[in-house]
C-alpha cells in the first residue's frame, strides 16, 4: 500500500517510493528503496517535506503521520532517526562466549573468501553477506559483549579479516544501543562487515608492513576507502553500506579522508563506523605496536576532540562499558579482578573475577563477584594494566567463565 509520509516520521527500514521532486533536484540516483538513517538525514537535510512510501515492502508508521505536513526543514543537530529499541531478556556471557568463539571463526574465514575474491575482481553480491550479518546480529542480541570481547583476541595472520568480522559485531550493538530497527541493525552490519574491502587491493607490502607506514606508503593505504566504495558499486548494498566504504576514516573536524567532509555532512553510518573501526584497531595486538587496553582506548578516544561524534561515542561507551568485558580492574578490597559481563544494574558495578591479591602479591583462588548485587561491599577503585603486575595473559580468566560465585 502507498502512504504519504511527512520526512519528520520517517525511520529506517520504509520503503521510498516515490519523492516530491524531480530526481536530479534531490539527493539519490535512484527514486525507490530502501531507507538507511543516512538516507534519512539525507532527506531532511535537502528540505523535502514528504515521501511516498510502500507498505508492503517495507515498515509502515503511525497513522497519525500518513498525511503530508509542513516543516521547515530544522532538526536538532544530534537528533537520529531512529526508533525505540527493544526490550529483550539478555542471555549471561558465560552461555554465549563459545557459540561466540566457533562463530568469530568461522566468520573470519568467510571473510577471507570473499577479500580473495574481490582480490581476482568477483565482487560479492551484498545479499550473501546477509545470512552471516544475521547470524553476528543474534550472537550480539543475545549478549553484546560475547562476540566483541573474543573479537578482541586477533592474530596477525589474517588480521584484516578478523577486523572486519569485528568491525560488524560492534556496529550492530551500536546501531541496537542507538535504537535502530531491525532493518537497520543488519545495514550496519554489513557496512561493518564490508568497510574495508578496499584493501583487497591494497599491496600486500603496504597491508602488512611490520611498522610504522613512511608517507608514500600512508597515500597509497589511504586509498582503501575509495577502491571499496568503488567495488561496492557493482554489488546489491545500500547507500550506507557504500558511505560507511568510503567516509569511515573522515573526521568530525574535517581533517579526515578522503573527502575531509565535516560534522553532519558525513553519513550517521559512516560516523559509527569511525568509531567502531578505531577502537577495535587500537584494542588489537599488532607486530608492530601491543593492543591498548579496551578502557584505555575509550579513555584516549572521549579525548581526541574533534575526532568522533561525541553523541554515538557516548552511545558507543554504553555499548562496551566503562569497564568492557576483559578489563583488569582493582578492587577496594584490596584484590585484582577481571570483568565478566556487564551485569543487569549500574555501568560501575559490572560482574567480576578476582584472581589476584594485591596485599600478598600472589594469585587466589577465583571467585566471581556481582558487584551490583554485593551492594557496596566492594567496589572498583582503579583500572589496572595487567602487564605492570607482571601477569601472564588474563584472557583464560574472562573466557573460562566458571568459577565459584559469591
Amino acid at each position: 500500500m502507498l502512504k504519504t509520509v511527512a520526512a519528520s516520521s520517517l525511520r529506517p527500514g520504509m520503503f521510498l517510493h516515490s519523492l516530491d521532486r524531480r530526481w536530479i533536484d534531490h539527493p539519490f540516483w535512484k527514486n525507490s528503496f530502501l531507507l538507511t538513517a543516512g538516507d534519512i538525514e539525507k532527506i531532511v537535510s535537502s528540505g523535502i517535506t514528504s515521501i511516498v512510501i510502500d507498505t508492503d515492502r517495507g515498515l509502515g508508521c503511525a497513522e497519525d503521520s500518513l498525511d503530508p505536513v509542513e516543516s521547515n526543514g530544522e532538526t536538532e543537530d544530534d537528533q537520529l532517526p531512529v526508533t525505540t529499541r527493544p526490550q529483550t531478556s539478555r542471555k549471561p556471557i558465560g552461555k554465549e562466549i563459545e557459540h561466540a568463539k566457533r562463530l568469530f571463526e568461522s566468520a573470519s574465514n568467510e571473510m577471507k573468501l570473499v577479500f580473495q575474491q574481490a582480490r581476482m575482481g568477483k565482487v560479492v553480491a551484498g545479499s550473501t553477506m546477509m545470512p552471516l550479518v544475521e547470524t553476528i546480529a543474534a550472537s550480539v542480541m543475545r549478549n553484546p559483549h560475547a562476540l566483541i570481547s573474543v573479537a578482541r583476541l586477533k592474530h596477525h595472520d589474517g588480521y584484516t579479516y578478523m577486523h572486519s568480522v569485528a568491525v560488524c559485531a560492534l556496529m550492530t550493538a551500536l546501531a541496537r544501543e542507538l535504537g535502530f530497527d531491525e532493518p537497520g541493525v543488519l545495514e550496519a552490519g554489513v557496512a561493518g562487515l564490508l568497510h574495508d574491502l578496499g584493501k583487497a587491493l591494497m599491496p600486500l607490502a603496504v597491508l602488512n608492513k611490520p611498522g610504522k607506514l613512511s608517507t608514500e606508503e600512508f597515500e597509497v593505504a589511504k586509498k582503501h576507502a575509495y577502491d571499496g566504495w568503488k567495488m561496492l558499486q557493482s554489488a546489491d548494498v545500500t547507500a550506507g553500506v557504500l558511505e560507511v566504504a568510503l567516509h569511515h576514516h573522515e573526521k568530525i573536524n574535517g581533517l579526515g579522508y578522503p573527502d575531509g567532509l565535516a560534522d553532519k555532512a558525513i553519513p550517521l553510518l559512516a560516523r559509527m563506523g569511525a568509531v567502531c573501526d578505531v577502537y577495535d584497531a587500537v584494542t588489537s595486538d599488532r607486530p608492530y605496536k601491543s593492543s591498548w587496553h579496551p578502557t584505555q582506548a575509550l579513555r584516549s578516544m572521549a579525548s581526541w576532540d574533534g575526532q568522533f561524534d561525541k553523541t554515538i561515542l557516548a552511545a558507543f561507551i554504553s555499548t562496551v562499558g566503562i569497564y568492557p568485558v576483559g578489563a583488569v580492574v582493582r578492587l577496594e578490597s584490596g584484590f585484582l579482578a577481571v570483568v565478566l559481563d556487564q551485569g543487569s544494574g549500574s555501568i560501575l558495578t559490572p560482574i567480576v573475577k578476582m584472581f589476584f591479591s594485591c596485599k600478598s602479591n600472589q594469585p587466589v583462588l577465583p571467585q566471581v563477584v556481582d558487584l551490583r548485587k554485593i551492594k557496596g561491599a566492594d567496589r572498583i577503585v582503579a583500572i589496572e594494566d595487567p602487564r605492570l603486575w607482571n601477569l601472564p595473559p588474563v584472557d583464560e580468566l574472562w573466557l573460562n567463565q566458571a568459577a565459584p560465585f559469591i
